[in-house]
């Protein structure tokens, strides 16, 4: 007698079809978009969509952070294990490649769902110091915050201007 399981989904069919969320996201808002039109993109079935997401907005943050560990493996950058303003350059620099993506999230309301997949990289969760855990909370709504900004602004300034900016408005803050 063979054993019923559910497979977990690979990352590879996680990443078509939020790429496809996205890729729907250019014609349409979120709420508009149908699992089927995901499936249809993607090409893979409804049951794979339901394995792998429990919602159109968690599909966004994983795109959202696929893209960052994607670009930070290519960098050779690990921010959460020490993300400093230091080296706010390379944040600034992966969204400005991103740009497209971050506005077109923005444009169409889900800067909730940027927020979290932010967070989800940028904070510390595991960080037994509650000071350090503190300390990566604020950084990361204060660069979400600036980032917000940028993406009004279309980003109209440079990634080293960025975080030049960055530096200037937190010294004042001290």
């Amino acid at each position: 007698m063979t054993k019923n399981t559910v497979t977990q989904p690979s990352e590879f069919l996680k990443d078509c079809m939020a790429e496809a969320v996205i890729k729907l996201l250019e014609q349409q808002p979120l709420e508009k978009i149908q699992v089927k039109q995901i499936c249809d993109a993607s090409g893979y079935h409804r049951a794979s969509w339901f394995r792998a997401f429990h919602s159109k907005n968690e599909a966004v943050i994983y795109h959202m952070i696929r893209l960052w560990e994607k670009w930070s493996d290519r960098h050779g950058i690990a921010i959460q294990d020490d993300f400093v303003i230091d080296n706010a350059e390379a944040f600034f620099q992966y969204n400005y490649e991103i740009r497209n993506t971050t506005s077109l999230l923005y444009r169409r309301g889900l800067m909730t769902e940027l927020a979290s997949s932010f967070t989800n990289v940028l904070i510390d969760r595991h960080a037994d110091d509650p000071i350090r855990a503190y300390q990566s909370s604020i950084f990361a709504f204060a660069l979400f915050g600036i980032l917000r900004e940028w993406i009004i602004r279309d980003f109209d300034q440079s990634p080293t201007e960025m975080a030049r900016i960055l530096r200037s408005a937190t010294a004042r803050m001290v």
